[in-house]
């Protein structure tokens, strides 16, 4: 699935790789973390004055989920799966969901700040995911947002991102986009290399958002910073490390520092190291020729990597 579900706080879903065993795990990724040392692992790209205008375009209803599920009107029951994971709840159509998280109910809570709050049902069959999302606001429902295919959710504030077939006049239409929950005002993305639909995640004052894993461009990432009100603040190819296979999976961690937000940054496990190290990869979003890579000590996985997420507070393109 992808999302999110984003190693990233992005949409919360099974991801499929965790139970590889980590020598496959890591024959499993690509190479791009084989790069030299001393070469460039960003480069800003122009940002043009008037970003190309979203264009809607037709879109079928979401995998998994039924045509029109209104949780609290919709009928389910909890049904043993025995397997993973084990219980689910299952429509009287056939499809199957959970609450709040896949393998096991409420797991994977997002919190929105009061007064509103978020229930989202993941429903899953084969290897595809979608998700309804309920909105409350004072206790009371303020939005249901159908046929989504993947968000993330701001840690402070009531805006959310998400990749959607919004159903409009009986026809389905693909919205990728931010959405203020203030108002419900939506905000499309337009169509960019950088806009893949479910790759994105919030990163202080910003929305990161990155397209699929690709072979052109000597194997780099297509990567957007946007404002939380949809406005394009920089592009950059970044040379970020994924997962292959079945649905790929951006194992680095990015973003913008939090006392730098002109500063991109991408947590690398650098596992051609002997041993394998944490590096810090940092990028000037103004000044192309300004960048850094700080060593953060020997790490054993790409897990222990990401823990290092703690030292981005102070962390600097500067210096320190």
């Amino acid at each position: 699935m992808k999302a999110k579900p984003l190693p990233t706080r992005a949409t919360p879903r099974p991801r499929r790789w965790s139970a590889l065993p980590l020598g496959l795990l890591l024959l499993a990724t690509r190479a791009s973390a084989a790069r030299p040392k001393d070469a460039t692992w960003a480069e800003l790209l122009p940002v043009a004055s008037r970003p190309p205008a979203a264009q809607p375009k037709p879109a079928q209803p979401a995998p998994c989920q039924p045509e029109n599920f209104i949780p609290g009107e919709t009928p389910s029951k909890r049904v043993d799966t025995g397997g993973t994971p084990a219980q689910l709840h299952e429509l009287s159509t056939g499809e199957q969901m959970n609450i709040n998280g896949w393998e096991r109910e409420n797991a994977q809570v997002r919190t929105l700040p009061a007064p509103f709050s978020l229930t989202y049902y993941a429903f899953g069959c084969a290897s595809d995911f979608s998700y309804v999302l309920d909105i409350s606001r004072g206790g009371k429902r303020h939005a249901l947002y159908q046929h989504v295919l993947g968000f993330d959710v701001h840690p402070r504030k009531p805006v959310l991102f998400f990749a959607q077939n919004e159903r409009k006049n009986d026809r389905y239409q693909k919205f990728v986009g931010l959405v203020n929950l203030t108002d419900k005002r939506k905000t499309p993305l337009p169509a960019l290399p950088c806009v893949s639909g479910t790759h994105a995640r919030f990163s202080g004052e910003r929305l990161i958002t990155y397209g699929d894993a690709r072979t052109g461009n000597e194997g780099k990432t297509d990567v957007c910073v946007w404002s939380l009100d949809g406005k394009l603040k920089a592009r950059l190819l970044a040379d970020l490390d994924w997962t292959a296979g079945a649905g790929d999976i951006l194992l680095d961690q990015v973003g913008v520092l939090p006392r730098e937000p002109d500063t991109f940054y991408a947590l690398h496990h650098d596992r051609f190291a002997d041993p394998s190290h944490c590096e810090l990869r940092l990028q000037s979003l103004k000044r192309a020729n300004q960048s850094r890579r700080v060593d953060l000590g020997v790490s054993e996985s790409q897990e222990a990597c990401l823990r290092n997420e703690t030292k981005l507070g102070t962390a600097s393109l500067k210096g320190r």
